[in-house]
């Protein structure tokens, strides 16, 4: 159930259904259907400890009680816990009837606009480059997430950031992190394009007692801690106090990417990586000063993470603040979006934590910003569950349905209709740009 507007008052969100869900149906609708992100926000929301990650997957764990069917005859959508009340791991995900309505209410007090805000609603844009030598060197592009973070710690705005670092067993294989000082910030800086559950830091930093958390996470990451905020699932969300977004078109599968194209087909030695960047390619970095080695992107897309394909959000439109290394090197653009990152950039801003220039200054990255962002919405289909990401306006929504059913029974009359739906728009337009008289 989401909250929108004052007064206490809970409805559900419009996109939602009529039926209370739970793990059975967040299991057969979402993990089943491999759509879910594996942000963990399940995991997380879950009071009885029984959802676990397992391979970037939630998984429930079988339960032994005098009321309960022996393990063998419990099926992986089975939850006692769910078939009784709970519902908490289901209103957490944002990939089961997400409350994008109430999260953008919460957030800006309106819905981006269709089709005008595609990265979504922003209050200013910037180009950012941290002025730290030893955050710039760590840092992904501007080292500006890294910087703004040590300010925040600095300032006793945050006592901890859920973010993510290399894990020391598996090279370039990212895990959760709970960063609490400057030194750790440093550790966890930088890009390794492979999935880390963010949100799975939580849990640490509840047993730490922290209460003003950051949390550091590609878009769906960043939507699941607002989901868990417009749902009410107060224990969590109200630790977390700053959201910084990481632009993510997607992220690849470790395996594959990392061993069988960066060591095997291109013979790069992993101890020697001191950088991977995606610029139009996949371009790693050497320790050793010869020059960058850049491989397709092509190559290294047919190991994207399937459930990236469901998403529709390029810019992390949920964030406080949005930050991506787009356009050119060196330099972080920055998507200020909500009242609180107005104000904590300012004010990072004032004490030359970073250098900023205006976005104008960079024509070809707010090119990619838009071109990404649209091209990002299109990954979903009017019947998904979370197609209100890519259609905010409830009577759009259900005329791309209504066009989706007339394409599946008829694709010829379809293809005519838009033809001659095109023909007119166009010849309208002309219409409009004639010469009056």
């Amino acid at each position: 159930m989401a909250e929108v507007g004052g007064g206490g008052t809970r409805q559900k969100h419009w996109n939602a259904g009529p039926e209370r869900k739970h793990w059975k149906h967040l299991y057969d609708e979402v993990v089943s259907t491999e759509i879910c992100v594996g942000c963990s926000a399940c995991v997380v929301a879950c009071p009885h400890d029984v959802i676990e990650m397992q391979a970037f997957r939630p998984v429930h764990i079988k339960e032994e009680g005098p009321d309960l069917p022996p393990p063998e005859e419990q099926g992986p959508d089975y939850c006692i816990h769910g078939e009784k009340s709970c519902s908490l791991c289901a209103m957490a995900c944002l990939r089961l009837e997400p409350a994008f309505d109430a999260i953008e209410k919460l957030l800006y007090g309106r819905r981006r606009k269709h089709p005008s805000e595609p990265w979504g609603v922003t209050r200013e844009i910037w180009l950012g480059r941290a002025t730290d030598p030893e955050i710039l060197k760590k840092g992904q592009d501007g080292g500006v997430v890294t910087a703004m973070l040590a300010w925040m710690m600095e300032n006793a705005e945050i006592d901890g950031a859920c973010t993510a670092k290399p894990r020391d067993d598996i090279p370039w294989l990212d895990e959760p992190f709970l960063a609490t000082s400057k030194e750790d910030l440093l550790i966890s800086a930088g890009s390794r394009y492979t999935y880390s559950s963010n949100p799975l830091a939580m849990k640490e930093a509840a047993q730490k007692k922290l209460k003003k958390l950051a949390m550091v996470g590609v878009s769906c990451e960043s939507t699941a801690v607002r989901e868990m905020q417009a749902e009410g699932i107060k224990r969590w969300s109200k630790m977390v106090k700053f959201v910084a977004g990481l632009m993510c078109n997607e992220t690849f599968q470790y395996e594959p990417f990392i061993n069988e194209i960066i060591i095997g087909r291109y013979g790069i030695d992993l101890d020697k990586v001191i950088k991977i960047n995606v610029k139009g390619d996949v371009v790693v970095t050497l320790n050793d000063g010869s020059p960058d080695i850049r491989i397709p992107l092509k190559e290294c897309q047919v190991y994207a993470n399937d459930w990236c394909h469901h998403c529709p959000d390029f810019a992390a439109e949920h964030a406080d603040i949005s930050y991506g290394g787009i356009g050119e090197i060196g330099s972080t653009i920055c998507l200020i979006r909500t009242e609180y990152g107005q104000d904590v950039w300012d004010r990072a801003v004032a004490v030359f934590f970073f250098k900023t220039r205006p976005s104008t200054e960079s024509p070809k990255g707010m090119k990619v910003l838009d071109a990404l962002a649209k091209k990002q919405r299109r990954r979903v289909g009017p019947f998904e569950s979370h197609a209100a990401g890519r259609w905010p306006v409830r009577e759009v929504l259900d005329r791309m349905k209504v066009e989706y059913i007339e394409e599946q029974l008829d694709p010829e009359a379809y293809a005519a209709k838009q033809a001659a739906k095109a023909e007119k728009a166009a010849a309208k337009k002309a219409k409009d740009a004639a010469p009056a008289g």
